[in-house]
């Protein structure tokens, strides 16, 4: 039964799971973010060789063969990237929670989930088109089961949480967020709120995504959002530079085990940190920029704030948006500023996106896993690539190496195309 939001329950994370461009496993991803090893690396598909779009974070082969052998069935149903790497991800933060069966009053565990937008193949169109190019929708109604086994017309954005909630039992909660880049810190807020209102004791949360096909590659570009350079695909990710010339495109799938405390206690779990504040907003300004002062951004991090009745002076790193983009980049920091007056300058910040590029609707769960492990062990992966300071981008973005400093409690942001803005606040666990 639902508690309503006058008996605010603590709620911690008890587990992290993690699919990106460095690794499948977390502390090998976590490593490698301290020692700021880029996993961008150049696109894998030889057929490619044309795209504009040649600097990616893509999951590694090998990687995906792992998941694709461990998720078999998944793998020859679905065959969608974006679905695996979800159950990957989650499945990995159950065991890490020591569930990696499941919780067992599944009644009362839910997944909150963020999915991207499916796959559009150039193949599924093509198919159904006369030679006067256009549509044969007859035709297609008729034969619709011949599409690809990874189409978004096979896979609709609730597919991951389903299986999840069907392969680990979690039969309550279940929510599917699909709001651009803010999409899975959205879902974490979204989970946090729930536990910490009563509906669910165990919230499994993150978000899955992959657009690392043509047409999700050509989406950016004609957007003129997306990096382009044929430079060293490691160092053409850099936030915050005066060089930098926009978005990495990555995938995969960060999950966080969030559970109510005394469930967590009743079990002995191990307790990473605890999740005290969501804030979310709106710019309603422009679709495919930021308000330019930061408008929905200052106000998500205030609300946060407000919900974890911390203080400016309490925030000791922030895990920024930070795209890369000319606009994005300059209107965090300024919303940074506005947020936290003279504090700003003494707050650490980096970007993960410089190490694993911008998983999209995904972005929020490896970077709210980052962030909880900042609180967690006192260190800050550093924001590669920034080597030419960008007046406009002033503040402490821990250029180049990790540091080791006291993180009592930390801030996570994304924001997203259309003006979504989501931020959620991680303290140690007391």
């Amino acid at each position: 039964m639902s508690l309503g939001l006058s008996k605010k329950r603590r709620v911690v994370v008890t587990g992290l799971g993690l699919a990106t461009s460095l690794g499948l496993d977390l502390r090998k991803n976590w490593e490698q973010a301290l020692a700021g090893i880029s996993g961008v690396r150049t696109l894998g598909n030889p057929g490619w060789s044309r795209s504009p779009v040649q600097a990616v974070g893509e999951v590694s082969a090998a990687d995906l063969k792992v998941i694709q052998q461990t998720y078999a069935k998944e793998a020859a149903d679905e065959g969608e990237r974006r679905t695996l790497f979800a159950l990957w991800a989650a499945g990995s933060a159950l065991a890490d929670a020591g569930l990696p069966k499941g919780a067992p009053d599944g009644d009362r565990c839910g997944v909150s989930l963020a999915a991207g937008l499916g796959v559009n193949r150039l193949e599924d169109i093509q198919r159904w088109l006369t030679a006067e190019k256009s549509f044969e929708y007859e035709r297609f109604s008729r034969e619709s089961g011949k599409v690809s086994d990874d189409s978004i017309i096979r896979n609709n954005s609730n597919r991951p949480a389903s299986l999840i909630a069907g392969r680990f039992g979690l039969h309550g909660f279940n929510s599917t967020v699909t709001t651009a880049c803010a999409s899975a810190t959205q879902a974490i807020g979204i989970g946090f709120r729930a536990v910490q209102r009563g509906d669910a004791d165990l919230i499994v949360a993150g978000g899955a995504d992959s657009m690392i096909n043509p047409v999700g590659l050509i989406f950016f570009v004609l957007l003129g959002a997306a990096a382009v350079s044929r430079e060293d695909p490691a160092t053409v990710c850099r936030p915050f530079d005066r060089k930098r010339s926009g978005l990495v495109m990555g995938e995969g799938a960060g999950f966080a085990v969030l559970e109510e405390e005394s469930h967590a206690i009743a079990r002995s779990a191990r307790i990473y940190a605890e999740v005290c504040g969501y804030g979310s907003s709106m710019d309603a300004y422009q679709v495919t920029a930021p308000h330019p002062k930061g408008a929905g951004a200052e106000i998500s991090m205030r609300r946060a704030l407000q919900d974890a009745s911390v203080g400016a002076e309490g925030i000791d790193y922030i895990n920024a948006h930070g795209t890369s983009t000319k606009l994005n980049d300059a209107a965090e920091t300024t919303a940074i500023k506005a947020v936290f007056g003279a504090q700003a300058p003494k707050i650490a910040i980096s970007s993960s996106k410089s190490l694993i590029g911008h998983l999209l609707a995904a972005s929020g769960g490896p970077e709210f896993a980052f962030t909880v492990m900042s609180v967690r062990h006192d260190a800050i992966h550093p924001t590669i690539n920034l080597t030419n300071r960008d007046p406009k981008c002033d503040l402490d973005y821990v250029p180049g190496e990790k540091r080791m400093k006291k993180v009592r409690a930390a801030l996570s942001n994304s924001f997203g195309f259309g003006g979504q803005n989501a931020s959620i606040i991680l303290k140690k666990y007391q």
